[in-house]
C-alpha cells in the first residue's frame, strides 16, 4: 500500500503493529557528499544502539561525482542499509524514499555532510520519556566548515530544559533549529505529512513550523548536533541563484495559510525584522561573491522586509 499524498506532500503510513520495530531510524540523505559522509556515519555508528534498537538508512539522491555506496560498504560494515534512487529526484523527494522505509518510533534525519556528538541518542531518549507527549525534540548546534571546524553556535532557546511553551511563536519568526538536532516521533510524519515537496530549500523550517502547529516539542540546552556550511552545499548554492529568497516568501505564505491568525497579527512584523537582519547579516558575509544583479535583488527583499532608515544606512554604508 502506497503512502498517502496529500496535495503537495505524503502522509507515512503506520508500521503494523505485528512488525518488530526498532526505538530509532536515523535517516541520511546524501549528494555528491561522500567525503563528508564518512564521518557523518562514524558519529552515528560510535553511539550504536544495536541493530533491535537502532536502524540506519543511507538514501541517495543519484549521485554523479562520488561514490557513497563505497564509504557505506567500508563504514557501515553491513550495519547500513543503503538506498540509491535511480534518477535524482531533488532533495524533499530523497528525504520522503528515507522516511518511507523508516520502521522507528522516533526519526533522526541527518543530512550526509553533517554529524553528531557523544550522547546525542540518549539525550533525545531522555527527552522524549520525561515529556511523552512531545511531538519532536531537539538540542543546540555547532556551525562547522569544510574542515569540521567551529564557526558559531545556536543560542539557547528558553533557560531551562523540556517543552518550550512559545514555540510556535518562535518560529513563526525564526529558524531556530538546525536538522542534524531534530528527533521526530514517526507518527507525526503520519499524521500531519512529511516535508513539502515545493520548497527546494528551508524545507525544515516549514516542516518545524507546522509541527509545533500541532504538537509540543522538547529541547535540550547541550550542544550535540553539528550543521556544515560550505560553498558547495545546497544552502549556499539556492541562495546564490536566487531561489532562496523566492522559496522564503513562499514558505511565509504557507504558514501564514494555516498558523493562527492571532500569532500571524501579532508577529508577522517581528517576523519580517528577523527575516530582514538574517538576509542583511547573509549579504554582508557574501557580498563580495555575488554579481551585481545578485546583490540588488537581495537588497530589494531586505528592504521589502523592513524598509527602515536603518536598514538602507547599514546596506549602503
Amino acid at each position: 500500500m502506497s503512502n498517502i499524498i496529500i496535495e503537495h506532500y505524503i502522509k507515512l503510513l503506520p508500521i503494523d503493529e505485528d512488525i518488530k520495530r526498532p526505538l530509532l531510524t536515523v535517516v541520511i540523505p546524501t549528494y555528491n557528499c561522500a567525503n563528508y559522509l564518512k564521518e557523518t556515519l562514524t558519529s552515528v555508528l560510535a553511539q550504536d544502539l544495536g541493530e533491535a534498537s537502532m536502524e540506519i538508512i543511507v538514501v541517495d539522491d543519484h549521485s554523479t561525482k562520488d561514490n557513497p555506496e563505497a564509504v557505506v560498504k567500508e563504514y557501515g560494515q553491513g550495519r547500513v542499509k543503503f538506498i540509491r534512487q535511480e534518477k535524482n529526484v531533488g532533495k524533499v523527494k530523497n528525504y520522503e524514499a528515507g522516511l518511507r522505509a523508516s520502521r522507528g518510533t522516533y526519526i533522526h534525519q541527518l543530512h550526509g555532510d553533517d554529524l553528531v556528538y557523544d550522547g546525542f541518542y540518549s539525550e533525545m531518549e531522555r527527552l522524549f520519556n520525561a515529556n511523552p507527549n512531545a511531538g519532536a525534540a531537539f538540542c543546540r548546534t555547532n556551525y562547522i566548515d569544510s574542515k569540521s571546524r567551529i564557526t558559531g553556535v545556536t543560542g539557547m532557546i528558553q533557560d531551562n530544559e523540556g517543552i518550550v511553551p512559545d514555540i510556535l511563536e518562535k518560529l513563526y519568526t525564526q529558524q531556530y533549529i538546525q536538522t542534524p538536532s531534530m528527533v521526530v516521533k514517526r507518527a507525526v510524519y503520519e499524521t500531519i505529512g512529511c516535508f513539502d515537496r515545493r520548497l527546494n530549500c528551508m524545507e525544515d523550517w516549514e516542516m518545524w513550523i507546522r509541527i509545533a502547529n500541532n504538537y509540543p516539542i522538547a529541547a535540550s540546552n547541550k550542544v550535540l548536533a553539528a550543521y556544515r556550511s560550505h560553498h558547495n552545499n545546497a544552502t549556499n548554492n539556492t541562495f546564490k541563484d536566487g531561489t532562496a529568497l523566492k522559496t522564503h516568501q513562499l514558505i511565509c505564505d504557507l504558514v501564514d495559510g494555516y498558523i493562527e491568525p492571532g500569532i500571524k497579527q501579532k508577529f508577522s512584523k517581528i517576523r519580517n525584522q528577523k527575516q530582514a537582519a538574517f538576509w542583511l547579516l547573509s549579504y554582508k558575509n557574501s557580498k563580495h561573491e555575488l554579481t551585481l544583479k545578485q546583490k540588488w535583488r537581495l537588497v530589494s527583499k531586505i528592504l521589502k522586509l523592513d524598509f527602515s532608515l536603518k536598514n538602507s544606512y547599514r546596506i549602503f554604508s
